[in-house]
């Protein structure tokens, strides 16, 4: 019995050490500063830079395809 106690006692400090790391991780995480409604901001806005970037590479690539004489 002594020996499962022991064994018990031993799982615990593990999982105790593994929560904390856990705790750790989650602090450093971007973003885990800000509210939700801040992190739905900053996703609308980031969208909307790729929206736009894609948006001026297809002008691009049009404008470097008008530009290829045609033989």
């Amino acid at each position: 019995m002594d020996k499962d106690s022991q064994d018990v006692h031993q799982e615990l400090n593990k999982l105790k050490t593994k929560i904390q790391e856990v705790r750790e991780q989650i602090s450093t995480m971007p973003g885990i500063s800000m509210s939700p409604e801040q992190q739905q901001q900053q996703l609308q806005s980031v969208r909307e830079q790729v929206h736009t970037k894609n948006k001026l590479l297809q002008k691009y690539r049009s404008l470097c395809m008008s530009n290829i004489p045609k033989a």
